[in-house]
């Protein structure tokens, strides 16, 4: 069995996915599917990322 190593993501992609995720009219698992990440990823970005200043 082989692992694949997990992907990096650039901050600046995490923050423009969230934004693109909150401000969409669609769902979190569309926005997901639609930039080829998971939704949980994308789920656990908006945790982190969208927090109130």
């Amino acid at each position: 069995m082989s692992k694949e190593k997990p992907k990096i993501y650039p901050p600046e992609f995490r923050e423009s996915s969230v934004k693109l995720a909150i401000e969409s009219d669609q769902s979190i698992a569309q926005t997901a599917k639609e930039l080829g990440i998971n939704p949980n990823t994308l789920h656990t970005w908006i945790s982190k990322y969208s927090k109130p200043s």
